[in-house]
């Protein structure tokens, strides 16, 4: 038999909670991991129990955790397997209920080390899956090197994958190292020794055997120096140094029992029988397979493996009926949740109605508000409209009166005059008669062309506006020039707009040819900037334009582009001609 002595981490939540944050007696405790560290279980063991006691009673759960997982481990190490899962499993329950993840981790790393000792390589490694799953959500260090060491043992001894082992063994010993946890250590190296055996490279696995239990003296930890010695011995055995192997192995052996670590001491048994046998001495070999059956029965036996699936089995129980009565919890929950839910939405349902109702009254108020806004701005328009119209009549009565009832009035006057004369003055009177009239028909006419609508654009008004003004330059004798925006220029004008600009121009005209002997006349309009602007220049004889002139000629032209709106800048001097300009927004 090769011995395979592993040493499987059996965690804690804390190395030394108690100095702390526990609420019972820290120095009781402190004493018991003391004892426990160096491998004195049996006189540890009371003490723990004494400390557990007092947690209990002042309701210390995270202490008790604790407590319970120390007291796994006594077992364990002793060999009373059954004992320990169900300590184990009293921790993993408080942390459980206690939402203690780390706890439950630690848990499920215990027992997963229990299965290992059993051999049950499968629930060990599932074990372990769980509780490095738990580990790295929660960001936990030393959890995760603690699964990534027993998962070694797994896959060296159930999978036969060295290197993946090497590798777990390794990603442990970084994280060790840096937490500067040398009990953790020292198994890891024990553990990397026997994966080096397996490879057959003895030297290496003697060196790392050597390293782990010099921690193990260092720390004073007795499991660990057990443990060690008897690997040592067993790879002295494979090459057949058998007097080595007697040495360590009969050392491992009186330590384990010392400490009472009965799976070390089952193999140390197992190695001596070997040993024996290698060195020819056959009645010892048999008297240490003797021994060793019978350490080998205490530990492994039937009825012990039917106890520890009894107390697994009736801890899953317990763990699902547990989750049944949450789970009945959650079902009530989640109907009160649907009552509640249910009410909720009828009254959100109302809610909505009185939003709804809410906002369909908004929305008549505005649209009758709308319709009121409405109403008003079209009684607005329709008064601006009748005031333009009034406007417009008013204007038109006034011109009809002024221009066409006085020059009725003034034929009427000729008229009667030329009934009383002689035939050379009544020959004056008729003439003067039909030069009103054509004035007067002039004048119907201008009128009629403003009110059309038809002539409405600024290029009808030019176009007018060129014919007027060639009619009354024509035959005056006057070199004259008008020049006028393309007729494609067509802006929208008023009606007060075209007759002011009509009368204005032609007024300004007649004027230069009445009065101004001028030689040259010229008329120009443009549009710029949405403005327009009227130019007429001659180079007459000009007149002085601060004199009081006895005519209404430039007043009414002023009125005229004041009404519209317009701009008029006179320039003129004696002898140096007039300058008319005037512009007005369109």
């Amino acid at each position: 038999m090769q011995a395979i002595l592993h040493i499987v981490l059996c965690t804690i939540l804390f190395q030394y909670p108690f100095l702390a944050t526990a609420q019972q007696d820290s120095t009781l405790t402190s004493k018991a991991v003391a004892l426990y560290n160096k491998g004195e279980y049996e006189l540890s063991l009371p003490v723990f129990e004494q400390s557990l006691a007092s947690a209990k009673q002042s309701g210390d759960r995270p202490s008790q955790i604790v407590i319970l997982d120390y007291i796994g481990h006594i077992y364990s190490q002793t060999g009373k397997i059954a004992y320990a899962l169900q300590y184990y499993q009293q921790s993993a329950t408080i942390a459980d209920n206690t939402g203690n993840q780390k706890a439950a981790a630690r848990a499920l790393i215990n027992i997963g080390a229990l299965y290992e000792e059993q051999k049950d390589y499968k629930k060990a490694l599932d074990n372990y899956s769980k509780a490095e799953s738990i580990a790295v959500v929660m960001n936990d260090s030393s959890v995760i090197a603690d699964c990534a060491n027993n998962k070694g043992v797994v896959y060296e001894q159930y999978l036969n994958k060295y290197p993946e082992a090497i590798a777990e063994y390794r990603k442990a010993l970084g994280i060790y190292s840096k937490m500067r946890d040398q009990p953790h250590l020292g198994i890891t190296y024990n553990n990397l020794g026997i994966v080096y055996k397996y490879l057959g490279s003895y030297d290496k696995a003697i060196e790392y055997y050597k390293k782990s239990m010099q921690i193990g003296e260092s720390t004073g930890n007795q499991f660990l120096i057990a443990a060690n010695l008897t690997n040592v011995g067993n790879v002295y055995a494979m090459q057949k140094k058998y007097t080595e192997a007697v040495k360590y192995n009969t050392k491992g052996l009186e330590t384990a029992l010392k400490i009472k670590a009965m799976n070390v001491a089952v193999e140390a048994a197992g190695s001596l029988a070997e040993d024996y046998a290698g060195m020819g001495n056959f009645e010892k070999a048999y008297e240490w397979k003797t021994i060793f059956s019978q350490y080998s029965d205490s530990l492994f036996n039937s009825e012990r493996t039917k106890e520890v699936a009894a107390l697994e089995s009736r801890y899953q129980t317990a763990k699902k009926e547990k989750e049944i009565i949450v789970l009945k919890d959650q079902q009530q929950i989640n109907e009160l949740s649907i009552s509640k839910q249910s009410i909720l939405l009828q009254k959100r349902n109302y809610q909505f109605a009185a939003i709804g109702g809410a906002l369909v009254l908004l929305g008549i108020i505005a649209f009758l508000l709308y319709n009121r806004q409405q109403l008003k701005q079209k009684q607005q328009r329709e008064n601006a409209i009748a005031a333009a119209e009034n406007k417009e009549r008013r204007r038109i009565s006034r011109e009809m009166h002024d221009d066409i009832g006085a020059g009725l009035t003034q034929i009427t006057l000729m008229s009667e005059h030329a009934q009383t004369q002689q035939q050379p003055t009544y020959l004056s009177d008729l003439a003067a008669i039909a030069g009103t009239s054509r004035k007067l028909i002039s004048n119907m006419g201008e009128i009629i062309w403003s009110l059309n609508p038809e002539n409405s654009t600024t290029g009808m008004l030019f176009s007018y506006l060129r014919e007027q003004l060639n009619n009354l330059l024509e035959y005056s004798g006057i070199q004259y020039k008008i020049k006028f925006p393309d007729t494609g220029l067509d802006l929208k004008l008023g009606n007060e707009q075209k007759r002011n600009i009509l009368l204005a121009t032609k007024e300004i005209v007649h004027n230069a040819v009445k009065y101004s002997h001028a030689s040259n006349i010229n008329i120009n309009a443009e549009y710029s900037n949405r403005r327009l602007t009227f130019t007429v220049e001659d180079d007459g004889c000009g007149f002085d334009a601060t004199m009081t002139h006895s005519g209404n000629g430039i007043k009414n032209i002023k009125q005229r582009i004041q009404e519209i709106d317009g701009i008029l800048l006179i320039q003129t001097s004696s002898g140096k001609g007039s300058s008319f300009t005037y512009e007005l927004p369109v």
